[in-house]
């Protein structure tokens, strides 16, 4: 079975190159991303679909399979962070929900909420995370070179190359766009 999406899908499942039960999440007919919570959110992006079939053929199932070409992947480990650019937080999942076209994730960072709004903009073309934060929280991003993905930033600071700040509060978002180069 291919999951193609007109509502955003997603599915608690095994990824390749993830952590145990990432999730899978067809945001467009043509845009799809695991969203690996323990190591830190979106792990891959890529156009295309998801496969799920692999994961229900066996007792000891197979990964789920990526249909279509990766063109975003993050390798750091917990690339978002809070009060401190350099530590990486203990990063507790609270859940997500569907609100109207988006994914909410919601967990804590050392302790603090914060929320992660995943959708497709620009009619399917382009992945949108949008953070949010409690007043006085600064978060922290790490954002590394995709050769295959333009990234731009949004209501943040680049203090050092590949570090973003964003001081949160009531209505202040902080944006990352990601969308294939090709």
């Amino acid at each position: 079975m291919n999951a193609r999406a007109a509502e955003p899908l997603v599915f608690r499942t095994f990824m390749p190159d993830s952590g145990p039960s990432s999730f899978g999440v067809v945001l467009a007919p043509e845009l799809a991303l695991c969203y690996d919570y323990l190591r830190g959110g979106v792990n891959q992006v890529w156009r295309g679909s998801l496969d799920l079939a692999p994961t229900w053929q066996a007792k000891i199932n197979q990964p789920a399979k990526i249909v279509g070409v990766v063109f975003y992947a993050e390798k750091t480990v917990q690339p978002l962070r809070v009060n401190d650019a350099v530590k990486a937080p203990q990063r507790r999942f609270k859940g997500y929900r569907l609100e109207k076209q988006n994914v909410v994730f919601d967990f804590t960072l050392d302790g603090v909420m914060v929320h992660e709004t995943l959708r497709a903009i620009d009619d399917g073309q382009c992945l949108e995370r949008v953070w949010s934060a409690p007043e006085g929280v600064t978060l922290f991003f790490h954002t590394e070179a995709q050769p295959e993905a333009r990234t731009t930033f949004h209501g943040g600071e680049e203090i050092k190359p590949g570090v973003w700040r964003h001081v949160g509060g009531a209505g202040k978002v902080f944006t990352m766009r990601i969308q294939p180069k090709s």
